[in-house]
């Protein structure tokens, strides 16, 4: 799908400063992924254009007779651009975290776009970074610890009103 850049461009520099950092009654305002995450969706799905594939969002895949057999544990990834019912168009995997990420949800997040490109057949792997500046030197040593297989995107939303851009590729590329 040639137009996922742009779109990804597009969605994250529509996203509100009330839905990047959520107001908070008391405190000052905090990231929550799942906020970003459906803003960030409902940015995309708006600008979706006429194809077969679809935008998904967290499609668990306990039960599922071909991943389970290709995946370790049951996962649930961010969103999914594919077509439904057929395996042989799944076009990429897309995994959010916020700037303050840890090294264990890293980890966990990079084996999950692995896997996905590796033994499912994801076409490409994007982790996108939001909130501030990234900690590129723990997600790269985290990738070549585990080995990283697939070529896995880096891009980053460092503030609300501007766009994502790709920043690194980890993995084989």
């Amino acid at each position: 799908m040639e137009q996922l850049d742009e779109i990804i461009k597009s969605a994250t520099g529509a996203i509100a400063p009330e839905y990047f950092q959520l107001p908070v009654a008391g405190r000052d305002p905090a990231l929550y992924e799942r906020v970003y995450c459906y803003e960030l969706y409902h940015q995309m799905r708006s600008r979706w254009p006429e194809t077969s594939l679809f935008l998904s969002g967290e499609i668990p895949k306990r039960g599922h007779e071909i991943i389970m057999a290709e995946i370790d544990n049951a996962v649930v990834p961010d969103f999914l651009i594919h077509e439904p019912g057929n395996m042989d168009h799944n076009h990429a995997i897309l995994e959010v975290k916020s700037s303050q990420a840890t090294a264990v949800g890293i980890k966990k997040d990079l084996a999950t776009l692995d896997q996905f490109c590796v033994q499912v057949g994801y076409q490409r792997a994007i982790y996108l970074f939001y909130g501030g500046v990234i900690d590129l030197n723990l997600v790269q040593k985290i990738a070549a610890h585990r080995p990283v297989q697939a070529c896995i995107e880096i891009w980053q939303h460092s503030e609300p009103g501007a766009e994502a851009n790709f920043i690194e590729a980890v993995g084989p590329c």
